[in-house]
């Protein structure tokens, strides 16, 4: 985790990686700047990733610039506080306690995120689902106990399964999670949230520009210090050196869903973390999924296209002009929309399984 710091102009190279890799590769390009202030970076460990936050100081003291950071990096915590499914004294853990139980008294942010995430379910038609834990936890992908569970395991597991036995009661302030057993994990919605909080405390605190990057997702906003847009670039799924693409950006977030991060291969197949809740088993067809969108939640959420394959999920993206998508298919084909339509990209060589 690196401390934080002061960087010059002249050293900061040129691209923003985006990836779901467990550290963003953060650079912040721009060239004959006419400011005479650098970019204070400050990197933390929250919400079980890490979590980068790049400033403008232009204009601030040093004292003023990580008091903003401060507060930012202090807004990712109280989420992390309300949403965690690690902390046992999160708000999302007494309502997963209390499941098939009674209904638990739940912080407006939450239930906020939670309509949400049950919104992108229901568009998704249960591609993305804040009920998928006891299947993501049954697999263990990503950790030293990764695993292939037996069919009566996953058929076990799935019966579990289910945004739709999720009750939100505004009125009454409550979540209930109907079945005994189930439980909301909102780790495909909640980073995203954080960084879009992280954001708006920048601004409040009169920082103009700026990136908040947590796990895969990353959010910007302004410009860079030269008046020029932030350079995201997008890692090529197969090759850790290459990119595949790179976008201008300026108060928008883009996040990135992909094979390639945590994976086993057993068998000669490759079984990742993105688990489609259908079927209990990785998802298939897809290699990498790219979002941009106003907000980071929603890019975040709507990365989980890569479950519904190919053709469903672009037809999905087609008729939501408010995300632009950047998929890449098994067989290395390029599907796009916005910005990444007009690109010349791909297609991607893809080798091995």
């Amino acid at each position: 985790m690196s401390k934080p710091e002061i960087i010059p102009p002249s050293t900061v190279p040129p691209i923003i990686y985006t990836t779901l890799a467990a550290l963003i590769f953060l650079a912040l390009a721009f060239s004959a700047c006419s400011r005479d202030r650098g970019l204070y970076k400050d990197t933390r460990v929250i919400m079980g990733t890490y979590v980068t936050i790049t400033a403008d100081a232009d204009g601030k003291t040093d004292e003023e610039v990580r008091s903003a950071v401060d507060a930012a990096f202090g807004e990712v915590t109280r989420v992390d506080v309300l949403m965690s499914t690690y902390k046992p004294e999160s708000q999302l853990n007494e309502i997963n306690a209390h499941a098939g139980i009674s209904p638990v008294k739940a912080d407006p942010e939450v239930i906020e995120n939670v309509k949400d995430a049950v919104y992108v379910a229901a568009v998704t038609g249960g591609a993305f689902d804040p009920t998928v834990g006891p299947l993501v936890k049954l697999w263990k992908i990503g950790s030293e106990n990764a695993r292939l569970p037996s069919p009566g395991e996953i058929e076990r597991a799935k019966a579990l399964v289910d945004y739709r036995q999720i009750k939100i009661d505004e009125e009454q302030g409550t979540i209930f999670i109907a079945k005994k057993g189930g439980s909301i994990d909102l780790g495909g919605i909640a980073k995203g949230y954080a960084s879009d909080r992280a954001v708006e405390s920048l601004k409040k605190s009169g920082i103009k520009g700026g990136i908040v990057a947590c796990a895969g997702d990353l959010k910007v906003f302004g410009l860079r210090p030269d008046g020029r847009p932030w350079r995201v670039g997008i890692r090529h799924p197969r090759d850790k050196e290459a990119l595949l693409a790179k976008v201008d950006l300026t108060d928008a977030a883009t996040s990135t869903s992909g094979d390639y991060e945590r994976y086993f291969i057993k068998d000669g197949v490759r079984y990742h973390h993105i688990i489609d809740p259908s079927t209990g088993y990785p998802a298939r067809g897809l290699i990498s999924v790219t979002v941009i969108a106003k907000e980071s939640w929603r890019a975040d959420a709507m990365c989980k296209l890569f479950v519904m394959g190919p053709e469903k999920g672009y037809k999905l993206a087609l008729e939501h002009p408010e995300i632009e998508v950047l998929m890449v298919t098994s067989e290395g084909k390029i599907l796009a929309t916005g910005r990444f339509k007009d690109m010349k990209i791909g297609p991607v060589k893809v080798t091995g399984p």
